[in-house]
């Protein structure tokens, strides 16, 4: 029982210092820009493992999603992110938001 207890101890610190947080300068700002053309099916996923990292403080960031001839479901899974989170911007077609 307690080496099975120690092997998930050793995982459970293998596992945070994966998750090491990136740190940016007093001055600086990240930003991740995801370009996306026509339909991309995997963008919710995606918005949410980068708001997953913002949330748990190991990547925090703006994330900037820029669409051109998106297809509807993509279009409505991007503002609708846009609108529900903050750090979320959505351009559509080099149309900055209002």
């Amino acid at each position: 029982m307690s080496a099975c207890l120690a092997c998930l101890a050793l995982l459970w610190l293998i596992a945070r210092i994966m998750q090491t947080p990136v740190r940016f300068g007093r001055s600086s700002t990240g930003y991740v820009l995801i370009i996306i053309s026509g339909a991309e099916p995997r963008l919710e996923q995606t918005l949410n493992g980068l708001l997953w990292l913002n949330d748990n403080g190991i990547l925090r960031c703006r994330i900037i999603v820029c669409g051109s001839e998106l297809d509807e479901d993509t279009r409505f899974v991007a503002s609708a992110m846009a609108r529900d989170h903050r750090c979320i911007t959505f351009i559509e077609n080099g149309e900055l938001p209002e």
